[in-house]
């Protein structure tokens, strides 16, 4: 019986090896892919590298990070990325749970209206910054019907008002919002939709029977199935509107002044407007970093829920 469970040991050893070696050469590429650009950045983030002084290559340790944590221009696109993701993620949950229980009803046309809630969602970032843009620009469609239908704009505001680019940053920074969250629903939509077809009918029939209201059936059903969901979406729309860069980079082009500098604006301005490469690496890192302890907290808050489920 020993021989047996050796030899068996053997074969899983031999099989755990010939898996490496058949997965070495795809390995070896994604570290020259990823890992290398990964350590020149992090070590160039440690230099005074500037293109207006491309011979100039001097290492100042961590002086990069602390002048960057001591300027004004960090704060200010660390507080426009958090209030960017603070109000874009709870509404992009709360719109898409919505909807999700709205199609997950039998309707005629569900199918249809199905398909076409992808539309959003396979719009690129940029295309859908250029589309609001047209909406809310000069001359663009909210333009307009505002100064064709109501005389009241056109006396205190004139004609051919520009919302985005001429905007109070307030509004400027709102619309921005409103154009990634139009685009993230529909991911959000989906997930929520795959949750709601995997609760049991018979626990909706037995709800029902017990004299449970809509309400309640959602709030002690429909919710805690959807929480794991809810928790994973979040972490997603959280990431990616921390990050967001494309919609900023067509929409407002960190304008009206600097009120959508967002943090990954401020490092492209850092790297293709100052030509400071160290700086913008460093800020690259810095993202990074903030973006791994939002994830970090919200996973321990799905663990604390139980254990992770789709």
């Amino acid at each position: 019986m020993s021989s047996k469970l050796r030899s068996d040991h053997i074969q899983q050893r031999a099989n755990h090896v010939f898996a490496l070696v058949m997965n070495l050469p795809a390995l070896t590429l994604i570290l020259l892919l990823i890992g290398y650009p990964v350590i020149v950045s992090l070590w160039t983030s440690l230099h005074r590298y500037n293109l207006r002084r491309p011979d100039t290559f001097d290492f100042v340790g961590l002086m990069n990070y602390v002048t960057i944590l001591t300027s004004y221009d960090f704060w200010h696109s660390i507080g426009v990325s958090f209030y960017f993701t603070a109000v874009s993620v709870p509404l992009t949950i709360l719109i898409a749970l919505g909807i999700a229980l709205l199609f997950n009803q039998e309707f005629i046309g569900r199918g249809v209206f199905r398909a076409l809630l992808l539309i959003p969602w396979a719009v690129p970032g940029v295309v859908n910054g250029l589309m609001w843009m047209g909406l809310l620009g000069k001359h663009g469609a909210f333009d307009t019907i505002i100064s064709n239908n109501i005389k009241l704009f056109n006396k205190l505001l004139g004609t051919n008002i520009d919302y985005i680019g001429m905007a109070s940053p307030v509004v400027a920074l709102n619309a921005a919002v409103a154009a990634h969250i139009w685009k993230n629903v529909p991911f959000a939509c989906i997930i929520f939709l795959a949750a709601l077809q995997g609760i049991p009918s018979e626990q909706y029939r037995a709800a029902r029977i017990d004299g449970a209201s809509t309400w309640k059936r959602f709030l002690h059903l429909t919710l805690p199935w959807l929480l794991h969901p809810i928790m994973i979406v979040a972490i997603l729309t959280t990431m990616n509107s921390f990050r967001v860069f494309d919609l900023i980079f067509a929409l407002t082009g960190g304008g009206p002044g600097d009120a959508t500098y967002v943090i990954a604006w401020q490092t492209y301005k850092e790297a293709f407007g100052r030509l400071n490469f160290g700086g913008a690496n460093a800020y690259s890192y810095l993202i990074t970093i903030i973006t791994m302890t939002l994830a970090i907290v919200y996973i321990r808050l799905l663990y604390r829920r139980g254990s992770v489920q789709g």
